[in-house]
């Protein structure tokens, strides 16, 4: 009886040693897993910092690029700003290059059909006040103080309307010029009559010679308007003269037609 009395405390013992280790072995399994699972946490923490300094990169990176883009934007306004009033000037001195050429283009046609009469001392062909003047002697055209062409006048105005009749589109305009001596005769009072009578005559035969009347007129300058010394018979026999003068197109000037329409 007491050896069984005996043996209960040591199952009890054992009993309880074998609690105790179970507990143990569910406590370190527990630990265990918490541990794995603070571990997971942390991985997970660590993750998401990442992921969130990733993401912070990536969004920063995207203001860097935001900004970028809008500062090139501003750029690309100013240039294609700048680069419009580049181009509107370009185009502007292009327009005006192709007009000086077209004119240049013209004088050098007109140039090449008058130069056998050039050649032969028949006219002169000069610029004046920036225009392109066929100039031709009175003496070649008229008698003194008549406003009738002579026979070697008529001829070579019949010439120079061959010549003149290649420019298309373009205005002539005649004018009679002489010097500053007196009107002697009854049937022009003045050298203005006089000027004016022998452009008109100098415009009629052009006309007759085929030159559009809507593109040719005449004026008179008298004496007013020199090329040489009226004091000496060479500058006097210089003043008395027929010229042709080769228009500029005004229209063609950049503006001119905004000015004339007070715009």
């Amino acid at each position: 009886m007491r050896r069984f009395a005996l043996l209960l405390p040591v199952v009890a013992l054992t009993a309880a040693g074998c609690k105790k280790d179970e507990l143990q072995a569910a406590l370190d399994e527990a630990n265990a897993k918490l541990a794995s699972t603070e571990a997971d946490l942390a991985k997970q923490k660590q993750a998401n910092g990442e992921l969130q300094a990733e993401n912070q990169q990536l969004q920063d990176k995207i203001a860097e690029l935001e900004e970028e883009i809008r500062q090139l934007e501003a750029q690309i306004d100013q240039l294609a700003k700048e680069a419009g009033v580049t181009k509107a000037e370009l185009d502007e001195l292009r327009k005006e290059k192709a007009k000086r050429e077209k004119e240049l283009a013209v004088y050098k046609n007109l140039f090449a059909e008058l130069k056998a009469l050039v050649e032969a001392g028949t006219i002169k062909v000069v610029f004046r006040k920036g225009r392109l003047v066929v100039e031709l002697a009175s003496s070649i055209l008229f008698d003194s103080g008549k406003a009738s062409l002579s026979d070697a006048g008529r001829e070579a105005l019949t010439k120079l309307a061959k010549a003149l009749a290649s420019v298309k589109g373009r205005d002539f305009i005649v004018a009679g010029h002489t010097d500053n001596m007196p009107m002697r005769g009854a049937r022009y009072k003045s050298n203005w009559e006089l000027s004016t009578a022998r452009a008109v005559e100098v415009v009629t035969h052009l006309i007759e010679q085929g030159m559009p009347p809507k593109h040719i007129g005449a004026a008179g300058f008298g004496e007013f308007d020199p090329v040489g010394d009226n004091n000496t018979d060479e500058g006097r026999a210089q003043n008395r003269r027929i010229e042709v003068i080769l228009m500029p197109n005004l229209g063609d000037i950049p503006g001119m037609k905004e000015m004339l329409q007070g715009k």
